[in-house]
């Protein structure tokens, strides 16, 4: 069955939606957990997340875009449970999540050792965590779920220029937190 029908079928048929939730069910945990770093606090935002597309399926106007969207409302679910609990954690370790998670087309000349890549990939991972909440659930949005600005915007019912500031800021930070693996950056783009 193909998944525009899964969609419009659940809308009146829980079974339906069952099958929707086992389909997405990791990857909205996935963007819970990107966001909140904590397991417990990650499966209440995927609970939350599905719980309000339930509700709101019929607000969805293209069925084709349900998994962008079940997982936009987990990584809102995820900021609002951690301004609730005001919890913050300290950075944890993520490597049951793929190698390239955030960075998906480095250059095969940068870095050019197996090692350099996972070093990247482990301070990339490390800078992402250490951004504040607000911030770090836009850098998910826009690089991990892959929407863009005005996606972004209108999921968090916030103005584009909002979004484009917090963008901004959030890869300002990441630029110092990365700052001292840059300088082991060659013209070419290799580290040397």
């Amino acid at each position: 069955m193909k998944l525009f029908a899964i969609v419009e079928q659940s809308k009146n048929d829980s079974k339906a939606f069952q099958v929707l939730f086992e389909l997405f069910y990791e990857d909205v945990y996935r963007t819970s957990y990107l966001i909140t770093r904590d397991q417990p606090l990650a499966e209440d935002a995927t609970q939350e997340a599905f719980l309000k597309a339930f509700q709101k399926l019929d607000t969805l106007r293209n069925p084709k875009k349900f998994g962008p969207w079940v997982r936009s409302i987990a990584a809102r679910s995820a900021v609002d449970i951690l301004r609730k609990r005001k919890h913050l954690t300290v950075i944890e370790d993520i490597t049951e999540f793929p190698q390239d998670y955030y960075v998906h087309n480095i250059s095969s000349s940068l870095p050019e050792t197996e090692a350099e890549k996972n070093e990247l990939h482990s301070n990339l991972n490390k800078a992402i965590h250490s951004l504040n909440p607000i911030h770090r659930q836009v850098v998910v949005m826009k690089y991990y779920l892959n929407l863009n600005t005005r996606e972004i915007a209108d999921n968090l019912s916030l103005p584009i220029g909002t979004v484009k500031s917090r963008l901004y800021r959030a890869l300002k930070q990441l630029e110092i937190s990365l700052q001292p693996q840059n300088n082991n950056i060659g013209k070419g783009g290799a580290l040397q």
